[in-house]
Formats: C-alpha cells, structure tokens, sequence
C-alpha cells in the first residue's frame, strides 16, 4: 500500500530529483501507479501548471512564486495525494480535483492579494487542507461528498477580506475553519449526514461572521469569536446527539444565534466582557439545556425551548443553578414548553427586565435582579409549579401568574416604586408570599382553589394590600407598617 500524506509528499518530492519547469506553461499527464510529477514556477507571469493523474498511489506537486498564476491538479483513483503553493502571489488560483478513495489534498497560498484556492473531493477517506498566510481578498473553498470526510481551512497571520466556505456530505464529516489576525473575515460550513463535528475559530480581528449547519445524528459544534469585533454567529442543527458551544470574549458588536432540533440538545453560549451583545438560544425536543452568560454592557438573551428535559439557568459558569447576565442593559426572554422545566435567571446592575414563561410539568424558575430599573413578570401553567424572585432597588415591579397543581410564589422586591400582583387561579397547594419594602408599594394577590394562604407584608410610604382567595384551607395575613 502506497500513500503519503500532501506534507510528507512534498518533502519527498523536494528531495526527489524530479524535473523543474519554470515555463510559463506546465502540463503533465500520469496514468499507472506510484507516479510522482512536479513542477516549480518562478517570476513566471500568467504562469499556468496542469496536473492529471490516473490510477493508484501518484503524488503531484505544484509551486509558483511571484506571479500571477493558476494550478490545476486533478487526481483520480486511490491514495493519491496533491500539494499546490503559490508564494507572493496576486491574483493566483489553485483548484485540486480527486475522485476516489484515500486521496488527500493540501494547498497553500502565502503572503498575496486576492488568491482562490478551490478544492473538490468526490469518494471515500478523502482529506483536505487550505493554508493561506498573510493574505488580503483571499478565498478558499472545500466541497466533499460521501464517506470519511475531513476538512481544514486555516487562514491566519493578518489580511483582510478573506473567506472560506466548506461543504461535506455524508459520514464521518469532520470540518474546521480559523481565522486568527483578520479582518472581514467570514466561515461558512455545511455538513450533512452521519458523525459530524465542526469548528470554527475567530480570533483579534474585525468583522467576523461564522455560519454552521449541520444535519443528523452525531453533531456537535464550537465556535469562538474571541477579541473580535463585528463578531456574529449562526448555527443550526438538526436531529441527534446535538450540543454546541459559541463563545464570543473581549468582543464588541457580538451577537450569536444557535437553534437546534432533535435529540438529546444542550448549548452553552458565553458572552463574556461583551459590547453590543446578544444571544438567541433555539432548542427543539428531548433533553434540551441551555446555560449562556453574559457580562457587560447592552445585553440581550433569548431561550426558547420547546420539549422534553428543558432548564436553562444561565451559568457561570455551567449548571446547576448560578446564573448570568451582569452589569448594563440587560433584558432576558425565556420561553419553555413541555417537561422537566426550571429556569434560574441572575440579573444585576442597570435597566434589568426578565419575562419568563413556562407551561407543562415540572416547572420551577427561582430569578434574581438588583439594582435599577427591575420588571419581572413571570407566567407558569401547569403542575408543580413554583418560583421564588428577588429584585432589589429602584423602579421594581412584577407581575405574576401560575395556573394549577403544585403552586407557590414567593417574593421579595425592595426598595422604591415597588408594585406586585400575583395570579394563582385555580387549583393545588398554592401559597403566596409577597415582602416588599420602603416606598410606593402596592401589591393584590388572588388565588383559585384548594389550599391557599397568602402573607404580604410592606413597609413604609403609599402602601395598600388587596388579597382575594376562593375556596378551600384559606388563611391571610397583610402586614403594613
């Protein structure tokens, strides 16, 4: 069995003693097995090398040098494995071509402006990797169909609007992008059926952008977009094993969006000495989790979490319980459906806001804001209800909500223009407490049936109590100083 993978291929090949062109034109044509063609190009301008190869263990090399030039390699058959460089090049393509199995393909472009690097793998047990250093409009693109994919994309060292896009079919796909000192960058991957992986990496520097899409079973994702700004992230998911990861750190206009459907779903979105950030958590059915995080300035957080195990608890960092969201704007939304729900929100220092809603079984949320311009309002629907809030100064308010089974609320705003109205209508254990401390205080409770008791107590300014409960073990008791 014959096969080098493309660096150790072209380290023979520079010890190979084989032929050099430095024409301005190169083709060569292979057919049998274990053949090796190579070609350099040197201040060759509009160079053009062609390589075609047929049968079974051919290595081919290709490399230009300061000028303005196209490498085309093309391979079919199996272990073969193709190297193509263009150094200071302007303008130049490389486009490698293999059909078969156990063909590798490696290209790099260096130190240029406006280069493409294309690459096009159709079989099995195929491999693919993309370097390009220190480049300025740069693009490489990988396409693979069926079986082992692999594929790597890494441009790096300072350039600006440089993309790569990836896109696998079928099997064992694996796929990763970085982009590490750029600007504009951008990183598109696509995978489709059977055990993927992806990644993609941003790094210090402007414009970001990473977009992943991975269909079924074994999924799983990362993306970083760390010290970058303009940052931006999409990926979506679809059915099984799910999970994904996106951190976004000493970033600036970040925003990250993830959905994902089937199966066994999880997701942790950091956002951490953020700007202008925001994340938007999606998750379909099973045993969905969400923690995200976020610290400074004007956040935002959406969840939204459909059935099965849900919870979200807003990490830091991870579950059970802790929570997220800390100095500036913040503004929270989560919505869960069906099952094991529970949310735990933290919110602290500035224009807070939550909205948190549950509907079916074993819902719980326990929230917490502090200072400013707190608002909370919160709806349960059906079983083992409960929540307990806690919001500190200034302009608080909550509102409330639990419909039935084994509802209790409790809560404790302090001071300034606190207000509250808690809702339990009807059935179960419901037990309402409301505390509220110094200023405009305000607060109605009313419960449905079964049994109920309910203490609100307030302290000094406008206060005013209404408590309304219907049948069963009833009790009140409103405190007022």
């Amino acid at each position: 069995m014959f096969k080098l993978a493309p660096l150790s291929a072209a380290i023979v090949l520079a010890l190979a003693g084989q032929v050099m062109a430095d024409d301005s034109t190169s083709n060569q044509s292979q057919n049998g097995n274990q053949n090796i063609a190579e070609v350099q190009q040197t201040v060759a301008p509009f160079a053009a090398a062609t390589q075609t190869q047929t049968g079974k263990g051919h290595n081919h090399l290709a490399v230009q040098e300061n000028s303005t030039s196209t490498i085309n390699q093309s391979a079919s058959g199996s272990y073969n494995a193709g190297y193509a460089e263009q150094l200071f090049e302007n303008g130049s393509q490389i486009t490698q071509q293999a059909a078969g199995s156990y063909n590798d393909a490696f290209a790099s472009q260096s130190v240029g402006e406006y280069n493409q690097s294309l690459q096009n793998q159709q079989g099995s047990e195929n491999r693919s990797t993309v370097w390009q250093d220190s480049q300025t409009g740069s693009q490489a693109t990988t396409t693979q169909s069926g079986q082992r994919n692999e594929a790597f994309v890494e441009q790096l060292f300072g350039g600006s609007n440089n993309r790569a896009n990836i896109s696998q079919d079928g099997q064992d796909n694996y796929a990763a992008s970085e982009h590490i000192l750029h600007n504009d960058g951008y990183v598109q991957i696509y995978q489709q059926g059977k055990q993927n992986f992806a990644y993609g990496d941003q790094r210090d520097g402007n414009g970001g952008t990473i977009a992943i899409d991975q269909y079924g079973t074994g999924s799983s994702v990362e993306v970083w977009q760390d010290t970058q700004t303009g940052s931006r992230a999409t990926v979506n998911q679809t059915g099984q094993t799910n999970e994904g990861y996106i951190d976004q750190s000493f970033g600036k206009d970040n925003v990250a969006n993830l959905y994902q459907q089937g199966q066994s779903n999880a997701s942790w979105s950091d956002q951490f000495e953020t700007n202008n950030s925001n994340t938007t958590v999606s998750q379909g059915g099973k045993n969905n989790t969400s923690f995200t995080y976020q610290t400074g300035d004007n956040q935002s957080l959406t969840v939204n979490s459909k059935g099965n195990g849900n919870k979200v608890l807003a990490s830091n960092w991870k579950g059970d319980k802790l929570g997220g969201q800390f100095g500036n704007n913040q503004t929270a939304t989560v919505h869960q459906n069906g099952t094991n729900n529970s949310a735990n929100l933290t919110q602290n220092g500035e224009y807070q806001l939550a909205t948190l809603s549950q509907k079916g079984t074993g819902n719980s949320m326990e929230t917490k804001q502090a200072d400013s311009y707190n608002e909370l309002y919160f709806d349960q629907n059906g079983s083992d209800n409960s929540l307990i809030a806690d919001q500190r100064g200034t302009d608080n308010y909550a509102y409330g909500s639990s419909t039935g089974s084994g509802n209790s609320i409790n809560l404790d705003q302090s001071g300034y223009a606190n207000q509250s109205y808690t809702t339990q209508l009807y059935g179960s254990g419901n037990s309402a407490t409301i505390k509220q401390a110094d200023s405009a205080n305000v607060a109605y409770v009313t419960q449905g049936g079964n049994n109920n008791a309910a203490i609100v107590n307030q302290s000094g300014a406008y206060q005013s109590a209404t408590i309304s409960q219907m049948g069963n073990g009833n009790t009140a008791t409103a405190t007022q100083h």
